[in-house]
């Protein structure tokens, strides 16, 4: 092999490794780039992020318990889609999704989806045929396979509203139990999710405080107290959407949700 055949490999060999060198150097630039666009945001960041929109998720008793209550409760639904379209015209810059879900168990677990991640504009009224109390509680299965769904499309700009309504205890579900309901709810607390529990013919706060919820409301299951109940959500409803406009923080967003002087 002559002198200039080994140059040329020696060449070949040098043109190489500054080659792979260049790879590597533009690699490791390049994922740390990344990783700068997809830092995790601090807690504090977490806490004063800015509400772009809000995700009301209501999650609605339908088990045989509240037979005689249709007309009153089908009025209280869409009395509240009423109050979350006025929020967004005051406010049209806040967008406003509605997910609502009634449910009760026979044989299996039945979900009705009225209305899945829409946008408050694009809601119809709920037609008083579509809510036929029957069966048992299945409250825990329904809170976390809704959570769990909803979690998967909401991002850091996304205050989630969750409001459960029933009238009686959990009875029926097979997939979650108390500690790993109160374990999801304990973690989308800690997420700024916001978390509301309404309840009949049961002690409502200590059934909240045992699944991590900290705002509760008792009301008495009759046609009466049913639609005081509704009236006073929606009223507490309200003055939370006022409130995303004035407090920054999402954790004192959280306190004293039925309370009249909340601020």
């Amino acid at each position: 092999m002559n002198m200039n055949a080994n140059l040329k490999i020696i060449i070949g060999c040098i043109v190489a490794i500054c080659a792979v060198g260049i790879t590597v150097f533009l690699s490791v630039r390049g994922n740390s780039e990344k990783n700068k666009t997809t830092e995790i945001p601090t807690v504090a960041e977490a806490d004063t992020a800015a509400i772009k929109r809000v995700h009301n998720l209501i999650i609605l008793d339908e088990s045989g318990s509240m037979s005689g209550l249709e007309k009153v409760s089908v009025g209280g639904v869409n009395e509240t889609i009423q109050t979350i379209k006025e929020a967004y015209l005051a406010n049209p810059e806040q967008e406003q999704l509605l997910t609502m879900v009634t449910f009760s168990k026979q044989n299996d677990v039945r979900v009705v989806h009225h209305y899945s991640s829409r946008n408050i504009n694009d809601v119809e009224e709920m037609a008083s045929n579509k809510f036929n109390p029957n069966g048992m509680t299945p409250l825990w299965d329904v809170m976390g396979n809704m959570c769990n769904r909803i979690e998967k499309e909401t991002d850091a700009e996304t205050l989630v509203l969750v409001t459960i309504i029933t009238d009686g205890m959990e009875n029926a579900s097979t997939e979650y139990n108390s500690d790993s309901i109160k374990a999801l709810v304990d973690r989308l607390d800690q997420a700024g999710w916001v978390f509301t529990y309404i309840g009949a013919n049961q002690d409502a706060i200590y059934v909240a405080n045992s699944m991590g919820i900290r705002n509760a409301l008792q009301y008495d299951s009759d046609e009466e107290g049913t639609k005081a109940m509704w009236d006073q959500e929606r009223n507490s409803r309200k003055a939370f959407y006022g409130r995303t406009q004035t407090i920054k923080s999402r954790s004192k967003l959280k306190r004293g949700y039925f309370e009249e002087d909340n601020e």
